[in-house]
């Protein structure tokens, strides 16, 4: 895989970016000491495992197992192949990388890459122009004028206008020479029969960005009550809406700086809050929030406040979305409007200051729900049954035994049943069936019973001055594992080829992920090594060796014998003698 990017290119990159830099744009860390801590955006936890190292340069999780450098945690946090985690770091640092080392298929995957991310920007622009300045553009002017959107917030989102024309964008990228194939993957324009037309028409155009300013894909809003009332680019190379949120670019630092963040469902919702003064807020893009997004989030504000319409559509949104923040550990928060409102009617009626108190009224998931269950059921006989099974999934999905425990009082107390009876019900609802036993919660134990080699490895990466004993006396030939015994002699070869040791330059060159992640989890435990400690386990390892090679030998004089191979039983017995008598080299 490196084989498409210079080593020494790959290596200029990952010298010049500052992992904690590159990870806090993501994931809120803390300063613990020399490193830094935070809660894992790769699984869920409650106390922070993920630790990141500013001197090594490496991160782990100890709680999933994760680990490695700055490349490994972008590839995994986007999704991205190991080539385009360099090239968007290398972009950032200004860095040029070569490409004609590519092979012809990665050469092709990259450049289309480019290109729709440059179509894109290229599109944006067209459509804010034609806003703000073509005649075509005036229907857009007077609509967002009239829903009360300043200059200022269009500007900042870049908000745009499609015309009513079924081929003005086609003509844009045909007048520029663009290949119309690539314009359509970047999901801009429809094939059909004999040609192309533009998938936006008479719209406004709300350019989507991700958290690295990349124009990665577009929404569209009639101005009429025509249907449907919004379009959104398909998934593409560069988007995918499960994984994308509108306006968390602006966003995020705002999040950060308030801990929290509002969930909205429609671009004008967030437009206009941010009219208002209101930036720690993102939108969904025509999807139920998934746990992508969830993960995405909770790297920037610890509490979530959804904000729903007064409706049962908007309810039921927000009971879907409960068992995902229950299963991230994250909080959050579920504030209804009042009937005949959203977020954009709301705060340009009521203003900033009533939306923000409204906010501080905002209740709990499951006091929520239990709020307006009983209000829609009732608490007649048939109303409490229903209020306790529409409940119960809700309440089971909750990790934290205590407050499971309180709602289910709470709840029995409010429909005064026995507290039994909601317990069965709850109990029942955690099944296997509820469950989520993923993958990623199980902890690796790659090579769990090799402590010895795994502890050599360590030794040398954090004690370099023991190298050239083991050069000399070829320590490292004696590891059993395969894998461990070819990172071994990937330390040898940076210490002779540089003199010393670079963490992150082992980490980088290691290809396998689970390698990656058993390597940081070693180097990011910090031991305390000196010339006696290092000698003392390489006697360790050498009693470990001694005893392996003879129960091999043992094992193999049996078979001899069982074969009644009689040269070969004593070439054997003679091996024997020899390593009895034999001694490894001592200290020097």
């Amino acid at each position: 895989m490196n084989g498409l990017i210079p080593e020494d290119t790959i290596a200029e990159v990952l010298h010049a970016a500052s992992i904690v830099d590159v990870i806090s744009e993501y994931v809120s860390l803390k300063k613990v000491g020399r490193n830094y801590s935070a809660l894992c955006p790769f699984h869920s936890e409650k106390t922070p495992s993920f630790t990141v190292s500013e001197e090594k340069q490496i991160f782990h999780c100890f709680g999933c197992g994760f680990g490695g450098n700055v490349f490994s945690f972008l590839m995994r946090y986007h999704n991205v192949s190991f080539p385009e985690a360099v090239r968007d770091l290398a972009k950032r640092y200004g860095i040029v990388i070569p490409t004609k080392r590519m092979s012809p298929e990665e050469r092709r995957k990259f450049e289309e890459r480019e290109n729709i991310l440059n179509i894109n920007r290229l599109a944006c622009e067209y459509f804010h122009k034609i806003l703000l300045h073509a005649p075509e553009g005036q229907k857009g002017r007077e609509y967002l004028k009239k829903r009360e959107i300043s200059r200022e917030i269009i500007d900042r989102f870049i908000v745009g206008y499609a015309d009513g024309s079924w081929n003005s964008l086609v003509q844009f990228f045909s007048a520029k020479r663009t290949h119309l194939s690539l314009v359509e993957k970047a999901g801009l324009i429809v094939k059909k029969k004999g040609g192309y037309y533009d998938r936006f028409r008479e719209r406004i155009i709300f350019p989507i960005l991700d958290v690295r300013q990349n124009i990665i894909g577009f929404g569209g809003r009639v101005l009429d009550k025509s249907l449907p009332k919004y379009l959104n680019s398909p998934d593409t190379q560069v988007y995918n809406k499960s994984r994308s949120l509108y306006g968390i670019h602006h966003a995020k630092s705002f999040c950060r700086a308030t801990d929290s963040v509002f969930v909205v469902e429609g671009y004008f919702d967030l437009l206009a809050l941010n009219c208002h003064g209101i930036h720690n807020v993102v939108a969904t893009l025509g999807t139920a929030l998934t746990r992508e997004h969830i993960r995405i989030l909770k790297g920037y504000a610890s509490t979530a406040v959804l904000v729903f319409d007064s409706d049962d559509a908007g309810t039921k949104a927000a009971q879907r979305s409960l068992p995902l923040f229950a299963e991230e550990k994250r909080d959050v928060r579920i504030l209804i409007l009042p009937e005949g409102h959203d977020p954009d009617t709301f705060v340009f009626e009521r203003g900033r200051e009533e939306f923000l108190k409204l906010t501080e009224k905002s209740l709990g998931a499951i006091p929520f729900l239990m709020s307006y269950f009983i209000t829609k059921h009732g608490l007649s006989i048939e109303g409490k049954a229903r209020i306790v099974n529409d409940l119960k999934i809700s309440i089971a999905t909750l990790t934290d035994g205590v407050k499971r425990a309180l709602y289910v009082r709470e709840l029995a107390e409010r429909l005064n049943i026995e507290e039994s009876v909601v317990l069965e019900q709850v109990r029942k609802a955690t099944s296997r069936d509820y469950k989520n036993k993923g993958a990623e919660e199980q902890k690796t134990e790659i090579f769990a019973d090799h402590k010895i080699e795994k502890g050599m490895l360590q030794m040398m990466a954090q004690f370099p001055p023991v190298l050239p004993y083991i050069i000399k006396e070829k320590i490292v030939e004696d590891f059993e594992i395969s894998a461990l015994k070819r990172i071994g002699q990937l330390i040898l070869q940076i210490f002779q080829d540089r003199g010393g040791v670079i963490i992150s330059d082992i980490i980088a060159r290691i290809d396998d992920p689970e390698h990656k992640s058993l390597m940081s989890s070693l180097f990011l435990d910090e031991q305390t090594w000196d010339r006696e400690k290092c000698f003392k386990r390489m006697e360790q390892f050498r009693h470990g060796v001694k005893k392996r090679k003879g129960q091999m030998l043992s094992q193999k004089i049996k078979e001899a014998q069982k074969a009644n191979d009689q040269k070969l039983l004593i070439s054997l017995l003679l091996e024997k003698e020899k390593n009895y008598k034999s001694r490894f080299s001592r200290n020097p």
